[in-house]
Order: C-alpha cells, then structure tokens, then sequence
C-alpha cells in the first residue's frame, strides 16, 4: 500500500463517513437515485470545492459513476446489495471486535456463486477506479511539495542528495565525478502470482488521461460534458471487461504486458531523470555534463528455472518485441524532430560541411534523398533527420525480422549516435546550441541508455539443471530427451547459450550477456556454466561473451557467501574468464527463498552480513562487484521503500552500483506514469549517491560492529520461533494449505510460472516464494513479514531487564539497518488484519491441533505490535506515517467485503457438494477476489 495514498482531507483531518467518498463512495443511496445521484457527483469543472478536496470528488465522481453503470448494466438490485454491503462493513468496523465481520456481511447469506460474482466484480471495480484517483493525488501532492518548498529541492530527490554532498565538503568536479561513474540498473522481472491483466492496464491508463484532464482550467463547459461522456463509456467497458485471465498466459503475453511500461513511461522518464541530475549539478539549457547511468534491464522471456514455457525460440522473440518497440519509439521521434527543426541553411548559416555530410547520408537511399530534397530544400537538419527516421526504420526491418529485409539501416546504436552528434555539432556552430541540448540531446540519451535493445535480457537457470546437463553431455546420453524431473533437455540448454551469443552479435553485446545461476552452492556451478557455454558456442571462448551471476538465496548459501566468493576467485579457469571480463563480477542475491526458510529478522540479517563478506572477499582480490539485489514488492521479500533500503546497505556494498529487481505489481505502482517513476527513480539515485559518498562506508561499518552483538542474540530468538512455527510443527503445513487459499492460487491461471517448482510431490519445501507470501497476503495474515521478532525483541528484553530495552531503542534511532528493518515490520503488521485472518484461520477447522497454530499465530502478532509500538514510541501502528495510516484504516471495510466473499468461495468449494455450474462460478469468484484483494491492498506477492 502505497503511502502517498490515503482518503483524507487537504487538512490532513480524516474526512467523516458522511462525506468521505471512500467511506461512501457517492451520493447514491438507492438504485432509484443511481442516475440521479451520478449526476449529482459530477460538479462542472474543477471548481472550488474540487480546489479544497480535489481528490475527495474524484473518488466521489468515479464511485458514483460506476454506481450509475451497475445499475445500467446489471439492474438495481446488485446496486442496493454492494450499497449494504459497503455501508454493513463500515459498521462492522466501528462496532469493534465484538461483531464479527461475518455477522456484518450477513447478506451474504444463501446468495449464489453468481450472485456473489456480481459483488466482488462491483468492489473490484471500484477499486481499480480508487487507485486511479491516489495515483493521481500522489502526483498532485509532489507538485504541490515541489511548488511550496520553492528553491530547496524535493525531499528524498536528485536535489537534496547533491546538495547534501556540497554541504558535506564535496566540489563540483568531485560530485559530477561521483555522478559520472554511477549505475543505476532496474531489472523487471514477471510476477507468478501477478493478478492484473495487460488488457486493464491499458483501460486503466485510458481511464487515467481523461481523469487528468479535469485539471485543466482551461477546459469548457463542453469539454466536460466530453470528458465526463468518455469516462462513462470507459467504466462500462472495464464493467465488461473481465479482471482476471480465462488461460494462463503465455511467457510472451508478459512481455508484452510489459511493452505497456515502457510505451507509457521508461521511455519518456529516462531523459527527464538525466535533466533532474543535470540541474542540480548546475548544468545550463545549452550544454549536457549529466551522463547517462540509468540501465534497464528484464527477466520477462529469459527466466527459465522452474519454467518450461520459456525455451530459446521463446527468448529469441522477446528481443525481437522490446527492439520492435523501442526503435519505432526512436522512430517517432526523429519524426517529431523532423518537423520542429525547421531551420533554414541560409538563414542560420548552417556550416558547409554538414551540408555536404547529409548530401553524403542520402547517396544511400536516391529516392529518399529526392523525396526529402523536393520536401525540404535549404533545410539541412530536416533532410538529415527523414534519412535517420529511413535507416531506423530499416534497422527495425533487419533487426525484428521479416521477408525482404532492406539494406541500408544503423548496424549499431554508436552509428546512429554518430549522426546526432555531428548534426548536435553542426548546431552550435550557427549558435543554436539550445536546440543541440535540448530534445536532439534527449534522444541522445535514449539511445546511448536502450540501445537498440531496449533491456539487457536476462538468463536465469537453476544450477542442478546445468549440474544434469553436463552429466549427460559427459556421458554422451541424448541430447534431446530430459535432463531431470524439470523437463529441460541438453539441446534447449545449449540452444540457450547460442541464442544469448546471437543476440549480442545482433542487438549488441549488452543486450543479453548476463547469466544468472539460481541456487548457487559451489565454485562448480559457475565453472560449469563456462564448460557449458564452451560447448555451445565452441569457435568463441565464453570470456568473449558471457557474464557468469551466481544466485545466493538460502540461509546456507549466505552464510557461506564470502567464503563462495574466495573460492571463486580462486579458481584458475574461472579467474581467466575474469581477467578477461574486467575483473568485474556480479552477485545476486535472493530476498524471497532466505525469508520462507528463516524468517524475515533472520533473513534481513543474513543478507546484511553477506553482503558485508563478499565486499570484503571482492576487495581483498581486487573485483570491482555489483550487487544484485532481489527484492520484491512485499515486506516478506525484501520490499518497503527502497530509498531507505539502499541507505541501509552494508559498508562497501554500493561503490555508486546499484541493481535490483522490479516484480510485476511493483512496476504498476512505480512506473504507472513518467511523473511518479521519476519521483521513484529519484529516490534510488539519491540512496545511490548519498550511499557513495566519501565517509559514508566508514560510519555504516562502526554502527554495524557496536551492534553486530545485539543483531546476532535477536536472530537467534527470532529464528528459533520461526522455525518451531514453519518448519518443525508437524501440522503447519496442514493449517497453512486450509487457512489460506494457496492450493487455489496455484490453480489459477495468474502468472505464466508455475507457483512450485518440479519435484516429486508437492510440498511446503518446493513452494516458490512469491506464492506463498501472496497466499499469507490474501487471508490478511502476512505472516512472513513478522513472525518471531515479537519473540526476539521481548526474548531480549527478558534476558537484559531495562537495558536491554534501551540498547534496543538506541539501536532503532542510531543504526539505520536495524531502523530500516523495524520499520518494516511495523508495515508488514499494519497491512495485515487480524480480525479477517481469523475467518481464515476458521477455514482450517475446529480440532486441537489447527486451533493450536491459529492461537499461536495470534498471540505471536499481538507480542509483536507491542514490541514494535513500545520500540518506537507509538501508540498504533504508523502513528508516523498518518497518511499511510489514514489510507489503510479507510480501505480496510471495502477490503473487508472481498475478503469475506472470498473465505466463503473457498469453504464452498473445498465443501464438496456443488454442482458443476456452481463450482464454475465458485472458483471464478474465488479468481476474481484474488485480483480485487490484490488491487485494494496493492500488493500481491
């Protein structure tokens, strides 16, 4: 749940339930008024009470709007059912433990699958309309900062951290020389349990245009009778839009899913982020000192462990999408340019030379040089750029492939980056030196940031895979019959390799030349992939080619990770393939596996000291290193907000190297517009810089010794209580597969990877992560985001008395690890929902043993709130952050009915006695709910 989002008033007073569109949602209060009452919500213009609470009538606009359509669409008896539902919720809540949220929702009772369906497709709706609103309040409460901070810079932005570094000592030269050497890499990666289709995400972003238009002051009274006619035409077909996927999608659908992000923002974000940075370093409109460190980069087509749909073909096709995309992108913009530098040879005195080089770039192409001399004769640039726009469209032909590709197009990015050059050249030489710096520069920086790519593509294999393969190519077994119980065969492994060679020889090397190897245990793994790519591609040695990334992601592995790294390092082979890479060697680490195993307390901390030791490891053989950081969009694995995460990173860590993994949901709440991803990629780039500076490894290292003693004794606690809970009750799993609903998630057509990887029967162990936080997510427990550090904190205290509790308070406002660490719990429990978690806990039945669990749970969250709040100076949860805290508070009753008719679905169907069309529509509520839950919490996995 994002924090910018909440349902308050401009005064920062929570709004009353009266007159609070999210705590009712319009104005209609039966379906008699429905139309009416739409009207009625729907004031011209922005007006002055839009002014005070603008987001307050775009949530009362867009609920009463969608009221107007459920009555239009499905008649009014729906209406007045979701309009009791709402309003039994919100009484529900106030009436406090003492009624239950079943007896609130008793209308519920008797009701058919279908009819249910119709319920939690109108609150799913509605939330995906609400999210609209927040995002754009989000982006409304940033200009408003920006615009009343006046000349000081934007918290947590570009700004403060440079001007931070010039406080702390730093010239101009050293901060342009820190910025100049940093790498900023977003990865994007597919989310196995992603519940939103690509198909309501472009509706959403057409629903969102037209939301911002109200914004405008200029707009007319006709204007907005248009705007308000399309917004109804748009929320009646996301009516009839289904939410969920009626197939599993396919490896490519994700790619293209992902397309949507880039059309709608990465392309458009990535110049105005190098501009922020520019700015602050004191550039000027004329000149460019900011280089570009912004690298994306994408799993999305490469991933393969545990995932037989992406095999080498599947791979070779997703390079082709992203550089179809981003060279028409290119493409568009060279024709913008085209007709905006309209200037005049004569006129300006264009320099003959570069007059003479585009006669030169059009010998080429003599029917386009004639068409463009006729067009725009005397206008050099103009010519130069329909050339460009020629070649670009030519090297789209080459690149994404196609009958009778034409010759003639950019064999690389460095060529293209060439003729900008000499036409950004030849413009200051007549004086037009903002034009050279201004959009000619920002396609500069997009070219030299996507190449002609678009992402650096990704592989990822597990290493038991390679270990089989290289078995059977040692034996001489055959080459196209299974390796092991993944299905992966020796000739789609080396296949594999060869298309990531053929893809940097065609796109660039930088376009796929990173091997990532999940569950690296031994120096083996990593110097098999190399006799692995030997064999692949035998005329090339992999030094030429390939970047081997081991993957460390359980409790062992990480303990073990600098001892790994010297080990590696010391191999002869592998320190050949080294050297001749740079000396520069990738690491990931994994987030997800390391919590589900651990515990979350632990897994923090196991991943803080690996990071510390492969620093010192990397160091002491002179490896330049990046980290790769695996988080997700969940507390439980590695997520929460990522400026304060990175500041918290052990000494050493960082260098100006940043990498880290962007998970399905995560992209729709980071990258949903060009406004907030800058915002999002602002905060990383100052964490990256702040976390750069001279000193800063220094006063990390000596936090982390004082305190290291303390940490350790905490993990201990909080392990031991984790692992009593998941790993050595016999009946947790039991409780765990009937008190949420993961045997159903794993049936659902969600994501395009199975939700467990291939073993011999399913089980808790071969659970991936993501599911089975997403299923802790959706039953409101969250257990995987605080589980056991109540027993730590309270486990110390006990054994230290008074200063125990103060060592703990010293530490949470002195080390920004451990602060970072509880911070993050005390979200992870406010997301959660105890009340609602124990309608899921009834599903596991009422004997001994599933009672047992359930208290114990229960009793683990209560000491941990307490440990927290005490450890804070709170009073509730997120007492600190009010706006967080207000937009949970006021979500949780609508949350509330999705949840219920979700804990029904489930004990109907797990009940046995339907009918076909009832289990139909049973489990297509139940797919339904997820999808609704994920977008009214705004966090799956």
């Amino acid at each position: 749940m994002r924090e910018a989002a909440s349902w308050i008033a401009p005064s920062g007073r929570t709004t009353r339930p009266e007159a609070s569109p999210p705590v009712d949602a319009g104005p209609v209060t039966t379906s008699r008024e429905a139309g009416e009452g739409a009207r009625r919500a729907e004031p011209r213009g922005i007006g002055s009470a839009g002014a005070r609470d603008p987001l307050a009538r775009e949530v009362k606009l867009l609920g009463a709007l969608l009221g107007q359509v459920i009555v239009e669409q499905e008649g009014p008896d729906l209406f007045d059912l979701v309009e009791q539902l709402r309003r039994a919720a919100i009484r529900g809540r106030r009436a406090g433990p003492e009624e239950t949220i079943e007896a609130a929702l008793h209308a519920l009772d008797g009701r058919p699958a279908s009819e249910l369906l119709a319920v939690a497709r109108a609150f799913t709706a509605y939330f995906l309309l609400i999210n609209l609103a927040e995002e754009k309040h989000r982006l409304r409460t940033l200009r408003k900062r920006e615009r009343s901070s006046r000349r000081a810079p934007l918290a947590d932005g570009i700004g403060a951290a440079i001007l931070r570094l010039r406080r702390d000592g730093m010239t101009r030269d050293e901060v342009r020389a820190l910025a100049a050497r940093m790498r900023l890499n977003p990865v994007l990666t597919a989310h196995p349990t992603e519940a939103r289709r690509r198909t309501v995400l472009v509706a959403q972003r057409r629903l969102y245009r037209l939301l911002d238009r109200f914004d405008d002051p200029r707009l007319t009274r006709s204007e907005d009778r248009e705007v308000r006619r399309r917004l109804r035409e748009e929320i009646s077909l996301l009516w009839q839009t289904s939410p969920v996927r009626a197939q599993r999608p396919t490896p490519l659908d994700e790619v293209r899913a992902a397309m949507v992000f880039f059309d709608e923002t990465l392309f458009a974000v990535t110049p105005r982020l190098y501009r922020a940075l520019q700015d602050a370093m004191g550039g000027t409109d004329s000149d460019a000192v900011a280089t570009p460190f912004l690298r994306w980069g994408s799993w999305i087509g490469g991933d393969r462990d545990g995932h037989p749909g992406v095999t080498a073909e599947v791979t070779r096709r997703t390079i082709r999408i992203q550089a179809d995309h981003i060279l028409r992108g290119y493409g568009n913009v060279v024709e913008r340019l085209q007709q905006t530098i309209a200037i005049s040879d004569e006129q300006a005195g264009v320099p003959e030379a570069y007059r003479r080089h585009v006669t030169g770039m059009g010998r080429a192409f003599p029917r386009v040089r004639a068409d463009l001399a006729r067009r725009f004769g005397g206008q050099s640039y103009r010519q130069a750029l329909g050339i460009m726009g020629e070649r670009i469209s030519r090297t789209r032909a080459r690149l994404v492939g196609g009958p009778g590709t034409p010759r003639g197009g950019y064999g690389s990015p460095t060529e293209l980056l060439e003729d900008l050059g000499r036409m950004q050249q030849s413009l200051r030489r007549h004086g037009a030196d903002r034009v050279a710096a201004g959009e000619v520069q920002d396609l500069v920086w997009q070219v030299e940031t996507f190449g002609f790519h678009l992402a650096s593509l990704e592989i990822r294999q597990h290493a038991d895979v390679h270990t089989a393969a290289l078995e059977r190519h040692r034996s001489g077994g055959p080459v196209d019959e299974p390796v092991d119980a993944s299905g992966v065969t020796l000739d789609e492994v080396l296949g594999t390799l060869r298309m990531q060679r053929e893809i940097g020889l065609l796109f660039g090397p930088e376009a796929s030349c990173r091997y990532v190897i999940s569950f690296t245990r031994r120096t083996a793994d990593a110097v098999g992939l190399l006799e692995l790519a030997a064999v692949a591609v035998p005329d090339v040695p992999p030094s030429r080619w390939l970047d081997v990334v081991p993957l460390l992601e359980t409790h062992e592995e990480l303990a073990g990770a600098s001892r790994f790294l010297n080990d590696l390092f010391e191999d002869p082979a592998y320190r050949s393939h080294l050297a001749d890479r740079g000396m520069r060697q990738e690491v990931m680490l994994g987030y997800s596996d390391s919590n589900k195993e651990s515990g979350y307390l632990s897994a923090a901390w196991n991943l803080h000291r690996a990071q510390e030791g492969l620093v010192v490891a990397a160091g002491q053989h002179d490896v330049e290193l990046t980290l790769f950081h695996g988080r997700g969009g969940t507390i439980g694995r590695g997520g929460g907000p990522a400026n304060r995460a990175v500041l918290a990173q052990a000494a050493g860590s960082v260098d100006g190297r940043l990498k880290l993994t962007e998970q399905g949901e995560v992209i729709a709440e980071r990258y949903p517009s060009p406004q907030i991803a800058q915002r999002h990629l602002e905060q990383m780039t100052n964490a990256l810089l702040l976390s750069s500076r001279p000193g800063h490894d220094e006063t990390t290292a000596e936090r982390l010794d004082r305190w290291r003693p303390l940490m350790a004794e905490l993990v201990t606690l909080a392990e031991d209580a984790y692992r009593q809970l998941v790993w050595q009750d016999p009946d947790f799993e039991a409780f765990f597969v009937r008190a949420t609903p993961i045997a159903e998630i794993s049936r659902m057509e969600l994501g395009s990877r199975p939700a467990r990887r291939a073993t011999a029967a399913p089980s808790l162990a071969s659970l991936r992560a993501i599911p089975w936080t997403f299923a802790w997510a959706q039953s409101r427990t969250n257990l995987p985001a605080w589980y056991g550090v109540g027993a730590a904190l309270a486990g110390y205290v006990d054994r230290r008395g008074a200063r125990g509790r103060e060592e703990l308070e010293t530490a949470y406002r002195e080390w920004a690890f451990f602060g970072s660490v509880i911070d993050n719990v005390e979200l992870g429990l406010a997301i959660a929902d105890p009340i609602v978690a124990a309608r899921y806990a009834g599903l596991a039945g009422a004997d001994g043993s599933m009672r047992r669990i359930g208290d114990t749970i229960r009793a683990e969250r209560l000491r941990t709130e307490v440990e927290v709040l005490r450890l804070t100076g709170s009073t509730h949860l997120l007492d600190r952050s009010p706006r967080l805290q207000r937009s949970v508070e006021l979500r949780t009753p609508y949350v509330d009915v999705l949840s219920e008719l979700q804990v029904r679905g489930l004990a109907r169907l797990r009940g046995g006695s339907l009918g076909a069309d009832e289990r139909a529509a049973t489990e297509r509520l139940l797919q339904l709910t997820v999808s609704g839950l994920a977008a009214g919490l705004q966090h799956t996995g």
